[in-house]
């Protein structure tokens, strides 16, 4: 009555966010290896939806918004409407 066992998760968000490389939230969806616009730090950003305004928004290691820090914590902005943020 012996096993082993392994546990494999697709859960775990790797990623390479830190508060030195965040430089801003793209402008439109961007597929991979495309260019695209980026708005940067002071600038607003159009695309966004469901945002509570004059809340601060974190940016998550999976690359979403929440009014929650995630590790590492980073500051996305502050929305200015329910579709837009002030990027900081």
């Amino acid at each position: 009555d012996q096993g082993t066992s392994v546990v494999f998760s697709t859960t775990q968000q790797i990623t390479n966010l830190t508060t030195e490389n965040y430089i801003g939230i793209a402008a439109e969806a961007i597929s991979n290896s495309a260019t695209g616009k980026i708005n940067i730090i002071g600038g607003v950003n159009t695309g966004q939806t469901g945002l509570t305004t004059a809340q601060t928004y974190y940016v998550q290691g999976n690359g979403t918004l929440a009014t929650s820090a995630g590790s590492p914590s980073v500051v996305a902005g502050t929305s200015i409407s329910n579709t837009k943020i002030l990027i900081r």
